[in-house]
Order: C-alpha cells, then sequence, then structure tokens
C-alpha cells in the first residue's frame, strides 16, 4: 500500500515500482484516515494480505507516526486468514530532506527514507525490499521455533501441544496460529524458483511448437499447460483461479469462461476473466482499403462479450454468489491470443477497429505479454528471496 496526497503520481509509482509488485497488486490511497479505513475493511475484515506499506510523513494535517501508532495499539488484531499480527507489519517512511531522521528511527518504523521525489522512487527498491525480506525471515524463523520445518504443514500435534506452546512466543504469528498450526498458503512460501524456470522453458517450447507445426484448434494443450503449472496465471497477482466454471444459462445450456481469476486487491478489479485462444492466430487481415479484423478475432470477442453479458446482468446474480462466493462487480476481460511483433505491427489499425466494434473494454494479452509477466514474477521471487 502506498500513502501519498498526490494521486497524479499513482502511476509513476505504479511502474516504479514494478521490481516489488505487479500493477494491480499496488494499491494507493491519498491520506491516513483512507489508509486507516483500508486496513479496518479489507485487512482486519476480510483477513487479506499485505506486504509492505509506504507513506509520506505529512499528509496534509496528519502525520505518519499517528497512523503507525494506531496500527500497533491493538496487539491483538489480525490480519491475512488470521495467521499475522497487524503491528508487526513492515511500514517505511518516506521524510522530508529537513527533517530528523534519526529521530524517526527511534519511533519504531521498518525504515525510515529521505523523499527524493516521485521521479526517485526507483532508486529505493532495495529499501523497501529489506523490510519485506526481514519480515518473512521472520516468520520462517518463528514458524522453525514452533517446529514446523520449511512450511511442510507436518505438525506433531501431540507434541505441539503438550511441549512447544508452554515455551514459544511469537511476534509476527497470531495467537490465533498459535492456538491452530497449520501449513502457511503464501506463494513466497510454496514457490520453487526451479519449478518456475522450468515452466517458463516449457512454455517457450510449446510456443515454438505451434510455430512450426501452426497447428489449428490446439488451445486444449495450453489448458493443460496452465492447469499443471498454475502460477504461470497466478503469479502475484491472483488469490486463486477457476478452470470452465460452469455459468448455466438454461436446464441444457451454460457458459464456461477457460479461467476466471480472483485479484488479491480487489479494488479496481473483483474478477478477471481471461478466455484462451492460440498464438498462431492474427489480428488484422490486411488488404489495400479498409484493412480490418480477421473473423475469427470477432467471434472470439463475442464470445467474451457473452460472459460480459452473464457476469453483468442482474438475473444471475444469486448463481454468481453460489459459484464464486460474491457478486462481482468490477470485471476485467481478456482475450490471450497471438503474439507480440504481430500486435505492435498492426497496434494503429487494431486499437482503431476495437474503438470501431466497441470493444476496448477487452484487453488483447499476446502469449509474449504472458512470458514476460512470468519472467517478471521469477525476477521479485528472486529479489525477495529468504531462504
Amino acid at each position: 500500500m502506498y500513502v501519498s496526497n498526490n494521486i497524479i503520481d499513482d502511476d509513476i509509482v505504479r511502474n516504479a515500482l514494478g521490481a516489488l509488485a505487479e500493477r494491480d497488486s499496488i494499491y494507493f490511497v491519498h491520506d491516513f484516515t483512507e489508509a486507516e479505513n483500508f486496513i479496518t475493511t479489507f485487512l482486519v475484515g476480510q483477513q487479506q494480505s499485505l506486504d509492505l506499506i509506504i507513506c509520506h510523513n505529512k499528509i496534509f494535517q496528519e502525520v505518519a507516526l499517528d497512523f503507525k501508532n494506531k496500527l500497533i495499539v491493538d496487539t491483538l488484531r489480525t490480519y491475512s486468514n488470521r495467521d499475522f499480527n497487524l503491528h508487526k507489519i513492515p511500514i517505511v517512511v518516506l521524510i522530508g530532506a529537513a527533517e530528523n531522521r534519526r529521530m524517526f528511527s527511534r519511533q519504531g518504523f521498518s525504515d525510515v527514507l529521505t523523499d527524493l521525489g516521485t521521479e526517485n522512487i526507483h532508486k529505493y527498491i532495495t529499501k523497501f525490499k529489506n523490510p519485506i525480506k526481514i519480515w518473512r525471515k521472520g516468520v520462517l524463523d518463528e514458524l522453525d521455533n514452533l517446529g514446523i520445518k520449511f512450511n511442510s504443514g507436518i505438525i506433531d500435534y501431540s507434541y505441539y501441544f503438550t511441549r512447544v506452546r508452554k515455551f514459544v512466543n511469537t511476534h509476527i504469528l497470531s495467537e490465533n496460529f498459535q492456538q491452530i498450526p497449520r501449513r502457511l498458503d503464501y506463494y513466497w512460501l510454496i514457490q520453487n524458483q526451479r519449478q518456475i524456470e522450468m515452466a517458463i522453458d516449457e512454455f517457450v517450447t510449446l510456443l515454438k511448437r505451434t510455430h512450426r507445426l501452426n497447428k489449428k484448434r490446439e488451445e486444449k494443450l495450453y489448458h493443460k499447460f496452465f492447469n499443471r503449472n498454475k502460477s504461470f496465471l497466478l503469479r502475484d497477482n491472483y488469490s486463486r483461479s477457476w478452470y470452465e466454471m460452469e455459468l448455466p444459462l438454461s436446464a441444457t445450456k451454460s457458459l464456461e469462461p477457460d479461467y476466471s481469476l480472483k485479484p488479491n486487491m480487489n479494488y479496481e478489479t473483483d474478477l478477471s476473466i481471461l478466455e484462451v485462444k492460440l498464438p498462431n492466430e492474427s489480428f488484422v487481415k490486411q488488404r489495400a482499403f479498409h484493412p480490418t479484423l480477421y473473423s475469427k478475432l470477432i467471434d472470439h470477442l463475442g464470445q467474451v462479450n457473452d460472459y460480459k453479458d452473464y457476469l453483468e446482468s442482474d438475473q444471475y446474480q444469486e448463481i454468481l454468489k453460489q459459484k464464486y462466493g460474491w457478486v462481482p462487480e468490477k470485471i476485467e476481460y481478456k482475450l490471450l491470443i497471438g503474439r507480440q511483433d504481430d500486435k505492435e505491427e498492426h497496434r494503429d489499425i487494431l486499437e482503431k477497429r476495437m474503438r470501431h466494434f466497441g470493444q476496448t473494454n477487452i484487453y488483447l494479452m499476446t502469449y509474449d505479454e504472458l512470458r514476460d509477466y512470468q519472467v517478471k514474477f521469477l525476477e521479485r521471487i528472486n529479489l525477495l528471496e529468504v531462504r
């Protein structure tokens, strides 16, 4: 979460922090009251996850120290599936050049950095990563102290309840976790660097095969790959996925979007729909006059729009609540198709025709973009490695 009083800087900060988090995983608030409401509603109320809070020291008439003190005053508040104590969440404060850095260092912030301006925020990536790594290392140490090795989830409960709980106190892990010790299901604890590298290699090999053989109707080949390598779609941006969720239209007919993804942060998107087509499909039919979209692409867009009509209809809200567990209000639609070179070559025509057809709500994501997302995910895994 990034707390500042300047909304026009959000995109600059979002891009600058790309080494730490995907764009949709950074939550922006513009005063400390809004930040407190987010923490109360999202973190504590919904028991969601957050790695780091970055805040400017002075925002209007409020200061960061008062904000931090409100977070730590109640040491029993938890977040993230009641696994962690809120008062131990990492907080980095950005102060003015004239302010006393030494004084702030005694106030319990994870780090105190001089504000170099939004255009220089990228220079602090290493500084921002350190509190996250320290906190995660603390989680591993406390798990180890409790006798839970490498987050295996294998616990001798008879030994734990008779011996361990009498002698071990935890600071980051909550009392709830101590009462019911369990396996922690977080990507940074369960993702294996080598497995991600192997998945990227397999994905590239699959793309080369499709290019070489130019086969059609092989979407299921990619479905099988994504189902075997769930992190390829989830990364650190989504907490859950549903494959071919059945959305009934009648007793005999239903819609089945390939993948439904639940974002970690739901302030911009409640649900992301991803329909998978093939990397060897093209976007624009080239001709001397009036170049237009390929008819197959128009068919695919129509298919995604059928999902849109269903998901955004009042008629099916009860079904959506049963299927997903809530009724999504802010839905993102993506069509995975084609290659980046082809998209770039025809970008102007493609964007023009998408506007003409009223399809700008659907994002055309290429297979190269998806590969790059995964490479960046691996880079973030390496950057924040704690073992």
